[in-house]
């Protein structure tokens, strides 16, 4: 089978491999479907992801759909030819975090295309894909694999909403309208949220947002919305990454309201910690999901969420570098590999 290694920054090279064998827990997955995250082109353009550094070639790619060519123990459940999403992330389930139920913080977590463990772990930007078989998802008929790869991040946007709260009747400002954005603005806007406030720096993810956004607004404006909104957002939810973004988290959140970061910060920045203390706020992180990809699936599957508007392009496999270079233009909101 093909797959393709990232060998450094900029560097993705295609390789002739062997199909994989299924261990006794897996089936063998047939990959039809993939996104490309932010965080594969971290590891694209400068050869790492943060903190995360591969220590060998390794193949990217953890937003994933396919079907099932290799049931291996799981006929009765997952017979071939099943149309499964994937759950890329593998806890240990046996550490304090996980018997507690937050396997998203498993210090031992091997998630599909990641450096964060040792060795790193191949991703789904390849042909076939050995899945333990609890890590499967049935799709029903009407989804088709492009929506089911978006899966994964939209896990990440119903945990991300999670962690505020109810958002019911709330005020709630989104800074950051690229792919994860998009996502929490929808799940806010499906589960209550009374107005909802985007801010950007590119127009074109505004005019996106404005599908569900009551206010798109460019982050250069966001000040004088705040100020219009008198008491501040009762939630903010950063998605950029942008320092300036967070910062203008803890100001324009109001006193008792709730600050959610999934943005990942590229190093150490000023925050007005005081604002914390003064204005009594809460401030929760977000990192990957726990227990909400069913729900995920169930929004899509029930077609209460519309995700189709954020797919920019499509490109088939063997131009997996051209559509690396296309997710990293401004205008482009999500880039899916098709097999």
């Amino acid at each position: 089978m093909r797959a393709f290694y990232l060998h450094g920054a900029r560097d993705l090279r295609a390789a002739e491999i062997e199909r994989p064998q299924v261990a006794a827990d897996e089936v063998l997955v047939q990959i039809r479907a993939t996104g490309i995250c932010g965080s594969d082109l971290h590891y694209y353009v400068h050869g790492r992801n943060g903190d995360f550094v591969p220590e060998r070639p390794f193949v990217l790619g953890h937003e994933s759909a396919g079907e099932v060519v290799d049931a291996g123990a799981f006929a009765d459940v997952l017979p071939m030819g099943s149309r499964v999403a994937i759950d890329p992330s593998h806890p240990c389930r046996r550490c304090a975090h996980c018997r507690q139920g937050r396997y998203n913080l498993c210090p031992q977590m091997r998630y599909f295309g990641s450096a964060a463990c040792s060795p790193p772990q191949d991703g789904s930007f390849r042909e076939y894909v050995q899945v333990h078989a609890h890590n499967c998802h049935l799709l029903p008929e009407t989804m088709d694999y492009r929506q089911a790869a978006l899966l994964e991040p939209l896990s990440i946007a119903v945990h991300g909403v999670g962690q505020a709260g109810s958002i019911a009747g709330k005020r709630v400002l989104v800074t950051g309208a690229g792919p994860i954005g998009q996502l929490i603005g929808l799940v806010a806007r499906h589960y209550g949220a009374a107005h909802l406030v985007v801010s950007d720096i590119r127009q074109s993810a505004l005019d996106l947002a404005s599908l569900w956004a009551d206010q798109p607004v460019r982050a250069d404006d966001l000040a004088a919305v705040a100020r219009a909104a008198s008491e501040g957002f009762d939630v903010v939810v950063e998605a950029s990454g942008a320092p300036a973004a967070l910062q203008a988290a803890y100001a324009h959140c109001k006193a008792g309201g709730t600050i959610v970061q999934l943005g990942v910060q590229g190093g150490p920045i000023e925050l007005p910690v005081n604002l914390v203390m003064q204005k009594e706020l809460t401030v929760r992180g977000s990192f990957r999901f726990a227990h909400v990809f069913p729900q995920a699936l169930y929004l899509l599957a029930r077609r209460q969420l519309d995700v189709t508007p954020l797919i920019s392009q499509c490109v088939p496999f063997p131009d997996l570098v051209a559509g690396f270079d296309a997710a990293l233009q401004p205008q482009t909101v999500k880039v899916v590999v098709d097999y």
